[in-house]
């Protein structure tokens, strides 16, 4: 049982790494599409911000541990964990949309039920409904942003232009922050929140950062240069907005399921522009498929 502890802290270390280097083009692709940040000094950036929101909010997600699987198992854990990174995996080689909060949390809502564990399901019920409302909220809030800031009148286009690129290096910081504080903290929090793996998650978060976002940050930020300057800062505003509410009620919420429906609903904002539907019905069906399939391997565990 000597190794359990370093299997844990090794599983830890992969999801993290993984976590960090996929969705830190979430947090920072705005500005290193846009050029206001070199892409290097985006990750220094970014980091400093997932490191944050780790320290000072991650522990809040203890609670979705407790609530959901009420159990302290180290091997249990590692299992736990190495499975959502291989499923991780597999889902990025098939280019297939997954959010590692929904499947962490319906594999061990799935082993909790099949063990007969003491599950608090009304917390469970509120981790879906919050699932469902918060993309139709970013979807809602980022279509009238736009409208609102479209009838807004520009006398001076250039100092607006300058807003928008400084608020979008405080939203990039704080949607690092939440990154830190949700996802990366339910990682943490199942196995323990304690000093090892506290710090386990943050050698992660540096690595994964810096060695596994290249192709992420630069696919992402291609996609948001493309956006005007105030459409990818609503979806963006939206999308932190929106994780920090979940993180400080304990639930667990993807900022990338967030953010892409805060893109489709300030994209819809063009009057006259086609929007395809293509990649978000992917991306849905993927939200509803993911958390039964999860919820089904970790019932047959």
């Amino acid at each position: 049982m000597a190794i359990a502890p370093f299997l844990v802290l090794s599983a830890v270390f992969l999801a993290v790494a993984f976590v960090s280097g996929n969705n830190l083009s979430a947090c920072v692709g705005t500005i290193v599409g846009a050029r206001i940040l070199g892409r290097q000094i985006a990750k220094v950036f970014a980091t400093a911000g997932i490191v944050t929101g780790l320290i000072c909010q991650g522990h809040l997600m203890t609670y979705t541990v407790q609530a959901i699987f009420p159990v302290e198992s180290v091997l249990v854990t590692a299992g736990v964990l190495f499975l959502t990174v291989v499923a991780f995996t597999l889902a990025k080689a098939m280019r297939a949309p997954l959010s590692l909060s929904m499947a962490l949390v319906t594999l061990l809502l799935g082993l909790s039920t099949s063990h007969n564990l003491p599950t608090n399901y009304v917390y469970a019920q509120s981790v879906i409904a919050m699932w469902v409302i918060a993309p139709l909220g970013a979807l809602i809030f980022g279509f009238a942003s736009l409208r609102i800031i479209d009838r807004t009148q520009i006398e001076n286009v250039w100092r607006r232009i300058a807003t928008y690129k400084l608020l979008q290096i405080v939203l990039s910081f704080f949607a690092s922050f939440v990154l830190g504080a949700n996802t990366i903290g339910l990682i943490v929090a199942l196995s323990g929140f304690e000093a090892s793996t506290i710090l386990t998650a943050i050698v992660a978060v540096v690595v994964g950062s810096m060695f596994f976002s290249d192709g992420e940050l630069r696919r992402v930020g291609h996609e948001f240069f493309s956006m005007r300057y105030a459409n990818s800062l609503a979806a963006l505003l939206v999308s932190t907005l929106l994780v920090e509410f979940a993180t400080l009620f304990a639930i667990p919420l993807s900022s990338t399921q967030a953010l892409s429906a805060g893109v489709l609903g300030a994209g819809s904002s063009y009057r006259n522009k086609l929007i395809s539907l293509r990649p978000f019905l992917v991306i849905v069906i993927a939200w509803i498929l993911v958390p039964i399939l999860c919820f089904a391997v970790g019932y047959l565990l």
